[in-house]
């Protein structure tokens, strides 16, 4: 259905993968109070699996994250600690006509220049750039936890969330993600 990050037919997502993922992770779900999953998958798929299963759906969701190994990650597996690399942002101004918004959220990688580019080249209907990435810089390494994923994904929303804000509600973000599968569940 993929041809490496890309989908082949956009059909096919509304069509087939978030029906047969939402399906499957209620069906998984419905008698279990606790889930693990292994997201060793797209990250699109990571993140549609966050919108099915998110905090508010009753279940204990642990996340299959591989680091330098295989670890168990959990919005609640370890407490907050002010130490952990917070989100940095940056917004910036491409185009005064266009409405919509990119979100470029770098963890693992910097990936603002990238997406600046594809913005520029390939989405003529946004008008900003808003780049997220940790204080620390990005790396493989940004994100010690679970609970540290959950809370750069919370920080995410609520940043996006504030970018949007100020303007009208049928405006598109559009996201682009380099972070550990977990955050982006999270994300969703």
């Amino acid at each position: 259905v993929f041809d490496e990050r890309f989908i082949r037919d956009d059909a096919d997502w509304s069509a087939t993968l978030y029906p047969e993922l939402s399906g499957f992770l209620r069906l998984a779900a419905s008698d279990q109070l606790s889930l693990r999953l292994a997201l060793d998958t797209h990250s699109t798929l990571s993140f549609a699996a966050g919108s099915v299963r998110n905090i508010k759906s009753g279940r204990n969701v642990e996340l299959e994250q591989r680091t330098t190994a295989r670890n168990a990650w959990a919005a609640d597996d370890a407490p907050s600690n002010p130490d952990w690399p917070t989100l940095d942002q940056t917004q910036i101004d491409l185009k005064t006509d266009a409405p919509d918004i990119a979100v470029a959220v770098g963890i693992t990688h910097d990936i603002s220049n990238d997406v600046r580019r594809y913005v520029e080249h390939e989405l003529p209907s946004v008008g900003r750039l808003l780049v997220l990435r940790p204080s620390t810089g990005s790396s493989s390494l940004a994100v010690v936890a679970g609970r540290h994923a959950f809370d750069m994904a919370q920080s995410a929303k609520e940043t996006i969330r504030s970018a949007l804000g100020e303007y009208s509600s049928e405006i598109l973000t559009h996201l682009f993600v380099a972070a550990p599968n977990a955050l982006i569940f999270f994300l969703g």
